[in-house]
């Protein structure tokens, strides 16, 4: 009777461990870091290059965008660490070289941006998030989360956060989003003064 009992258990056992390892050999193959062949990008010490990182392909050329949220910027060298994003095209680039990309910002540390809008983007962090439309030509939304309207002066400092739109040819004019700011919008409470847009984003269908 024991023999007759011993040999199912057996069985079940055997089946359990080989299942385990086709599991575990599953879980293996399914991780998808090449790391005998990677592909390897840097940036500025100390800017958080790779903060956000976001693939992008137009016109048969495929790209890596990087955000740097405490990048000094070279088109806006007056601001202090606003951040900036970087495009690193992943082919026919030996040297691995990314390049900063020009949102279209100017040079100033202060911008109009409405009736009571000034907008302060020193530290700003753009390139905290980064997001793309899922499609052929798709643009590209890159947001700070900490600019600032200081249109109040030192009374009433509102981190609405800006976005900038950036177009498919990652080149040219950019699209500005400021969706938490409203004209005269004065103090924080009121709907939404201090939310800080762009911590995160994402392109519906």
């Amino acid at each position: 009777m024991r023999k007759v009992m011993a040999s199912p258990l057996r069985h079940r056992t055997g089946v359990q461990q080989s299942f385990y390892v086709f599991l575990f050999i599953s879980l293996a193959c399914s991780y998808n870091i090449d790391l005998e062949h990677p592909l390897v990008f840097q940036g500025p010490s100390s800017s958080f290059f790779g903060y956000s990182v976001l693939e992008h392909f137009h016109d048969n050329t495929r790209w890596i965008i990087v955000g740097a949220p405490k990048a000094n910027s070279s088109y806006s060298s007056s601001v202090r660490s606003p951040g900036a994003v970087y495009k690193c095209r992943v082919h026919s680039n030996p040297e691995r070289r990314c390049t900063e990309m020009d949102l279209g910002r100017g040079n100033r540390p202060r911008e109009s941006c409405g009736k009571t809008c000034q907008g302060d983007r020193d530290d700003e962090w753009m390139g905290v998030s980064l997001a793309r439309q899922d499609r052929a030509s798709g643009k590209i939304l890159a947001c700070a989360h900490r600019w600032k309207n200081v249109y109040y002066d030192s009374e009433h400092i509102l981190p609405h956060g800006y976005c900038s739109i950036i177009p498919p040819t990652l080149q040219g004019r950019t699209i500005p989003l400021i969706p938490c700011y409203e004209d005269y919008k004065q103090k924080y409470g009121e709907e939404h003064g201090s939310c800080q847009a762009g911590i995160a984003g994402v392109f519906t269908e």
